[in-house]
């Protein structure tokens, strides 16, 4: 059996990538592959590849760390972002040596110090970590919080433009069955007007007045538009789905709220 271990090259990142999808299960291997394409050929990080018989079974991805890393005093640091090998070429000591060959890379980067990180429930990579001589610098529980789009609950208001009953005026099959405008002053990312979808006025109107209650985000083109309602009046997401998807159903949209 031939056994070693080796730099991945640009030719290398999808089969890391088939790797790294066994460990990382959220992303793609397009994605993946990309990410590794992208990390390579940048002077702060490598890929090593573990190869048996000729084929890879696993992989080491280590970079340098600028910024703060806990337990260290020094910059940069030599740190594993992620080491993987396949289930049925484990225990024989690849993962010890592609982290030796991360390590030496790393001193050869001038670093004089290397750390890495595991998850908390994770203890087969506590158990690697510790075999292989770190020591555990801290354990700590980290916290996200989406921030809503600061235009929400703002009083706006709109000039209608399209009146409900009326037709696009290019599209003509395009009928409006709702009231919609533009907030005058206030550019979009378009450039253009900030348009805005008028609910819960059931008469066709030339002006109006209300709160912005969501947002209509489309991730296939750079519009988004605001759902304006009369004040205390609310709805939710599928109701906002419906009365817009006379127009929404051409794009990729999802509504802020």
């Amino acid at each position: 059996m031939s056994i070693s271990i080796r730099v991945a090259t640009f030719e290398d990142t999808q089969i890391v990538a088939e790797l790294a999808i066994q460990m990382w299960e959220s992303n793609t291997v397009e994605e993946l592959t990309q990410e590794f394409c992208e990390y390579i050929s940048k002077e702060n990080g490598t890929i090593f590849l573990a190869m048996v018989d000729g084929c890879a079974v696993g992989f080491a991805q280590c970079g340098l760390r600028r910024d703060y890393v806990e337990g260290t005093d020094s910059s940069p640091v030599g740190y594993l972002e992620g080491i993987f090998v396949k289930e049925e070429y484990r225990k024989r000591g690849l993962a010890r040596d592609m982290l030796e060959a991360c390590q030496k890379w790393a001193k050869e980067q001038g670093c004089a110090e290397f750390a890495s990180d595991c998850e908390l429930d994770n203890e087969d990579s506590l158990k690697f970590h510790m075999k292989m001589g770190f020591v555990e610098a801290n354990r700590i529980i980290c916290f996200t919080k989406k921030l809503k789009d600061s235009v929400i609950g703002r009083t706006v208001t709109v000039t209608v433009d399209r009146p409900l009953g009326s037709y696009h005026p290019e599209h003509k099959d395009m009928y409006y069955p709702i009231n919609y405008g533009y907030v005058e002053g206030v550019l979009a990312p378009d450039g253009e007007e900030q348009d805005a979808y008028i609910l819960g006025v059931d008469e066709a109107i030339d002006k109006f007045s209300g709160k912005i209650i969501a947002i209509v985000h489309r991730n296939d083109d750079v519009e988004e538009k605001w759902i304006v309602a009369p004040e205390g009046m609310t709805f939710t997401k599928e109701e906002i789905r419906e009365q817009i998807h006379f127009q929404e159903q051409y794009f990729d949209s999802e509504i802020v709220m």
